[in-house]
């Protein structure tokens, strides 16, 4: 009677742990849905370079170097939030999506 107790309990403990790795893979990665923050702030860095250089390009148009003003600040504060040590992850996704804003307004410009 020991022995087929010790084998339904092992049959019962292998079932468990199979279907706890099956719903685990079924489970999308958490960390791949957070923005990854070096990345951002690679991104950020390279826009707010961009709009420097656009300020400075004698063959943009003084209403877009207007535009351009407006953005450096905002492009900068994203900057300096992803700077930090420590990011929230809903503050990144944030941040993502305004470094997403940013980067249409500076290819809007740019046409």
């Amino acid at each position: 009677m020991k022995k087929i107790w010790s084998t339904v309990f092992a049959a019962v403990l292998m079932a468990t742990t199979l279907t706890a790795a099956s719903i685990h893979a079924q489970i999308p990665n958490v960390s791949s849905l957070i923005p990854d923050k070096a990345a951002l702030l690679e991104q950020g860095k390279k826009l707010l370079a961009e709009l420097t250089a656009m300020k400075e390009d004698p063959k943009v148009s003084a209403a877009d170097k207007s535009k351009v003003d407006k953005l450096i600040p905002q492009a900068t504060a994203v900057n300096t939030e992803l700077a930090k040590p420590q990011v929230e992850p809903s503050k990144l996704t944030k941040l993502a999506g305004q470094l997403g804003d940013l980067q249409k307004q500076v290819a809007a410009i740019k046409r």
